[in-house]
């Protein structure tokens, strides 16, 4: 029935007559039961609310963001980024946030490292991937908190 009861076992003809009179859809869900199940609802609205769901749940899956920080990135220019990150872990991303060394700088991935680390304290994030030097990079990834 239309407001979720179930009609029971009834005849082919008879299921088309209660939908032609609840003015629905007749839709087979199993098809391969002994009798097959049939279901009444508005098909337009039931395949416009699947498109939503399927849109929702593609659109936010484990999407990766990433931040860059300079060695020398001053303190009020990390908050910045920091809020931005938290918007993005909020929003169900994962945050892949670098430090780029430059010259000299790649000398010293320990200070690079400790900066990644503040950053994540700042956010109250934790690691998915510690800090790694990789090529001309400190990188780490980070996700939220549970």
């Amino acid at each position: 029935m239309d407001d979720g009861r179930s009609a029971g076992t009834v005849s082919t003809d008879q299921a088309r007559y209660l939908a032609a009179q609840a003015e629905l859809d007749l839709v087979e869900i199993g098809a391969k039961a002994s009798p097959p199940v049939a279901k009444l609802l508005d098909y337009n609205k039931y395949k416009y609310q699947q498109e939503k769901h399927a849109r929702q749940s593609r659109s936010k899956t484990n999407e990766m963001k990433e931040i860059r920080l300079g060695f020398k990135t001053d303190e009020h220019d990390i908050e910045t980024k920091a809020k931005k990150a938290q918007k993005f872990l909020s929003d169900g991303s994962i945050v892949k946030v670098f430090v780029v060394l430059r010259g000299r700088e790649n000398i010293f991935p320990d200070i690079a490292k400790q900066k990644l680390d503040l950053f994540r304290q700042q956010i109250g994030a934790e690691f998915d991937q510690p800090p790694l030097h990789i090529g001309k990079r400190v990188q780490c990834i980070l996700r939220k908190t549970k």
